[in-house]
């Protein structure tokens, strides 16, 4: 059996109140894959320019705090 036939054993037991919250969950994992959210041919062209650079440059922290609202913690 697999591990997605084992989920669709446990779904079936669950009552209506519970089944409601892991059909969201579902639905959001399922929406998380949706091709809205792949990267552009200039998006995968960058990255294969920036994985190639032999001296890469870093984010300071006061830059990532400027966008995060907070300080990272290396």
């Amino acid at each position: 059996m697999t591990m997605l036939e084992k989920f669709m054993a446990f779904a079936k037991t669950l009552p209506a109140d519970q089944l409601e919250s892991v059909e969201e969950v579902l639905a959001a994992l399922m929406e998380s894959h949706s091709e809205k959210y792949d990267l552009t041919a200039d998006q995968l062209a960058e990255l294969d320019k920036r994985m190639v650079e032999e001296n890469p440059e870093y984010a300071s922290p006061e830059a990532i705090a400027a966008i995060f609202v907070k300080p990272f913690l290396a």
